[in-house]
């Protein structure tokens, strides 16, 4: 089968088989209701070319939230914004399902201001709340807000259901019998253990008027090891027994497998696609997988070999929208690929900013128009990092004249995001943002280090310092010969086989990482209370896994005081106390801005502006859109 050849869901059909997945957007408010910021958001990636766009969970109740921004469905109240959801996706030319869901134990207590509910006093690892067993009233009560809820959904509009019966919400809580420990009628067997399910499909079957395809999220794997994929497989022939016209497979648990439920680069690829295919041969309704599908080729080759029936992309159409259009016009090299970082999909998203993209900025921006510049002017960036990219690609795009600048090539500390362990996708958005610059008429002036004379001679309206920053190398008694984590991450020293690391943020716990599993004895010393502050969450805790499994020793609350030859001093309590003797040291201890330029720009009376690292060191996100905002104002 091809990805653009009809898709059939129940009585519904898909112009192709390209699925936008439910993703989180936190672009809501307090009452649940859709705004502006969804209808944009939602259309364009509809006019991206997608087949169906499933939309982020709606909650059926309140106290099944998960987070302050998400959208509802649990009252009239959420009606009419709903049905201008589905409009804006129905007029982007996409098939609108709604996806309903409760959170169970993993609902936020914060949000809802109630205890959680599950079937069993089991307590979400990631909440940190025991939850309320729900009596057999509740139980009947809640599959009643589920038919409830797809009434209002058909209401609305949307064209298909999909309930999650995975993922480690409410209703995978109940199938479960980590999470299942009733000993009534829902509890104990796996009949019983179904019943909830069972009655929520049962009570849609049987309401007047609800005659709608339902489709249902499942996990091939709550674990993460694939341990419980027979099981799994046993729930899709159920489910198909029951009437559901397709089935949506993803993995991981929000609650105890969160790598495996985001998807996270450090895990194993193709993993899920794996355990969808064999969920497929178990079963005869269409099954469409998500989990790092945005591969072209990838997309390609799955549903041409039928290994499955569609592919659910989540943060491929966050990265790039018009994914569906790129492929359907073969022009897969110029899809922006997503590197599963989860900085702005899952950190921006969880802050309550709203999500972000560190490879597509206009994400959250969809609805504000980028317009043409009112004059041409020309602007010269000197600065050929993510930041000096990104203005020099939104200055473009408005019409300007750019001339780039950069004493090495493309990327700048960019091009390093991809070389510790298990970062190897961070190549992808790198080569991606490359490739559009590559791909546009942006002069560039590449491995020269740009002057003075050279900026000024192209009489640029505006002169934007992208400069970067450079590590920190911190002033130690006696000590010498120290290197930074750049170089050891570009491999361009040599060092012994005791090696000390003077900072634990990103850089020092990811080269420590690197030079455990090349077999090197490493210390990391961090003078703060904890280590991986700069990091997003599940990446950081990934990594501790990992340090803690090479036996590397971490050292918080700690300061080197003194070098004397190869032996390390910290702060004792009577006296410097020693640490040890090391064969190399390595600073990583944050980076300083490189601002050689602006001083005399400024005094030749020229417009400066200062983006990324030169203004403030801080994340590639966070750079990216630094350069988006000025593109945009200039």
């Amino acid at each position: 089968m091809e990805p653009f050849s009809k898709f059939q869901i129940g009585d519904i059909s898909l112009p192709n088989r390209l699925i936008m997945a439910p993703v989180k957007t936190s672009f809501g408010s307090k009452t649940g209701d859709v705004n502006h910021k969804h209808l944009a958001y939602y259309r364009r990636r509809a006019e991206g070319g997608v087949g169906a766009v499933i939309t982020e969970p709606l909650y059926i109740d309140q106290i099944g939230r998960e987070h302050p921004k998400q959208l509802g469905i649990s009252s009239y109240k959420h009606l009419d914004g709903l049905k201008s959801l589905v409009s804006a996706i129905h007029e982007g030319g996409s098939v609108a399902i709604a996806h309903l869901n409760h959170g169970g134990s993993a609902a936020n207590p914060k949000v809802t201001g109630q205890t959680p509910e599950a079937p069993s006093e089991v307590t979400c690892q990631r909440i940190g709340v025991k939850p309320t067993a729900m009596s057999v009233e509740r139980i009947q009560e809640v599959v009643k807000l589920y038919a409830g809820a797809v009434g209002r959904a058909v209401e609305a509009g949307f064209d298909i259901i999909e309930i999650q019966f995975g993922l480690g919400y409410l209703i995978s809580q109940f199938i479960s019998s980590s999470t299942n420990q009733r000993h009534d009628e829902y509890g104990g067997s796996w009949e019983n253990r179904l019943r909830f399910g069972k009655e929520i499909l049962e009570s849609i079957d049987n309401t007047p008027g609800l005659r709608i395809p339902i489709i249902t999220r499942i996990s091939a794997t709550l674990t993460g090891d694939g341990s419980d994929l027979k099981e799994n497989i046993q729930l899709a022939q159920w489910l198909e027994s029951k009437g559901v016209s397709a089935i949506h497979v993803a993995s991981g648990s929000t609650c105890d497998s969160p790598p495996w439920y985001f998807q996270h680069m450090r895990l194993p690829k193709g993993k899920n696609l794996e355990w969808a295919s064999i969920i497929k041969k178990n079963v005869t309704i269409p099954v469409f997988a998500a989990g790092r599908m945005g591969d072209p080729t990838l997309i390609r080759e799955s549903l041409s070999n039928e290994i499955i029936d569609g592919v659910a992309l989540g943060r491929p159409l966050i990265a790039d929208p018009d994914l569906p259009n790129k492929m359907m016009s073969n022009k897969d090299e110029d899809v922006y690929l997503c590197g599963a970082c989860l900085q702005g999909c899952l950190s921006k998203a969880m802050s309550g900013e709203g999500i972000s993209c560190l490879i597509n900025p206009e994400v959250g921006h969809e609805g504000e128009l980028i317009p043409k510049a009112e004059r041409t002017k020309r602007m010269a960036i000197i600065g050929g990092g993510p930041a000096g990219m990104q203005a020099a690609l939104t200055l473009n795009k408005r019409g300007h004249h750019v001339v780039l600048y950069d004493d090495g090539e493309l990327g700048g500390r960019f091009n390093l995001a991809a070389l510790p362990p298990g970062k190897g996708e961070m190549s992808r958005p790198l080569t991606t943002m490359i490739n559009r610059v590559k791909k546009t008429d942006i002069k560039l002036h590449l491995k020269h280090r740009a002057t003075i004379e050279d900026i000024i001679k192209d009489k640029p309206d505006h002169i934007v310092l992208a400069t970067g920053s450079m590590p920190i190398v911190p002033d130690i008694e006696n000590m010498e010969n120290i290197f930074t984590g750049d170089e050891i991450l570009n491999d361009e020293k040599n060092i012994g086989k005791n090696v000390l690391i003077i900072g634990g943020g990103m850089i020092g716990l990811e080269t420590a990482e690197m030079l455990a599993l090349q077999q090197h004895t490493v210390t990391v010393v961090e003078m703060l209370d904890e280590v991986g502050g700069d990091m997003e969450m599940i990446t950081a805790k990934l990594l501790m896994k990992s340090l803690t499994a090479q036996g590397v020793k971490i050292l918080t609350g700690t300061k080197i005081k003194r070098f004397k030859g190869r032996k390390a001093y910290i702060d004792g309590d009577q006296e410097d106390r020693l640490l040890g003797e090391f064969d190399t040291v390595i600073a990583a201890v944050g980076s300083s801005p490189i601002n050689e330029l602006e001083q005399d720009i400024r005094a030749k009376g020229f417009d400066v502006h200062l983006i990324g690292d030169v203004k403030n060191p801080r994340n590639i996100l966070e750079a990216v859109t630094d350069g988006f905002k000025l593109g945009c104002s200039l």
